[in-house]
């Protein structure tokens, strides 16, 4: 004959009786569920604003590169396109503040590539910058952002 045990909770105002804790607490759950996930979601946060940084510091040196090509449009020689173009790049970069200041100087190339083209080139390291004292905690791409841009001398 088998005899089937089951397992009933006793009232605790029962003498005699002990009362299984572990199993009705619930209160401290929160707590652990919070302190498993907390670091896990604190490094998501913290990598979404380190690398809206660096897009923004990637966004800057296209914007130099491209603005320092439109302005190479107006030079009438070789030489006064180049000064135009390392001009206004210089400019654009030095609009951008903390951001692209604090990391070093930029590279800004600017020359004739070709017949009728003309080249402007922005390289910048990062590796100076601020954030990168953070790439121990978050991977980081490349330090050195770089942006080209080839616009026709003249018209269409």
């Amino acid at each position: 004959v088998q005899q089937r045990f089951r397992l009933t909770r006793m009232p605790a105002s029962l003498p005699g009786t002990r009362r299984l804790r572990g199993l009705a607490c619930e209160q401290g759950m929160a707590a652990l569920e919070f302190a498993l996930i907390a670091p896990a979601l604190l490094m998501l946060v913290f990598a979404i604003i380190i690398y809206s940084f660096w897009f923004s510091a990637l966004l800057g040196v296209r914007h130099a590169a491209a603005e320092g090509a439109r302005a190479a449009m107006a030079g009438l020689s070789a030489t006064e396109r180049v000064t135009l173009a390392r001009t206004r790049a210089l400019a654009v970069i030095d609009g951008y503040g903390a951001l692209l200041s604090s990391g070093g100087t930029p590279d800004i190339q600017a020359q004739a590539d070709g017949t009728g083209l003309f080249k402007v080139q922005v390289r910048y390291d990062m590796s100076g910058s601020p954030l990168r004292r953070y790439a121990a905690f978050v991977p980081l791409p490349s330090t050195t952002l770089g942006a080209t841009v080839i616009v026709t001398n003249g018209s269409y």
